[in-house]
């Protein structure tokens, strides 16, 4: 791809960008949003927190060996 079609992409990108920006900018919300559960997946002691949120973290890891995240450094592009 030539350059100058990678500087009309990214002129054409910010205009897209900045209309939207203006287009929010008009929105406006009346209520807090949030989001109700029927089951709460926190647990009332802190051992039982800690366990699940290791439970979680690690099942989330790409990568783990010996119970440590094995990452790759600049993997994430």
């Amino acid at each position: 791809m030539s350059s100058r079609r990678e500087e009309e992409i990214k002129l054409e990108a910010k205009q897209i960008l900045d209309k939207f920006a203006r287009a929010l900018e008009k929105v406006k919300a009346e209520e807090d949003f949030f989001v109700e559960r029927d089951e709460d997946r926190r647990k009332e002691s802190q051992e039982e927190k800690d366990s699940d949120f290791r439970e979680i973290f690690f099942e989330n890891a790409p990568s783990v060996k010996k119970e440590c995240i094995e990452v790759e450094k600049g993997g994430w592009k």
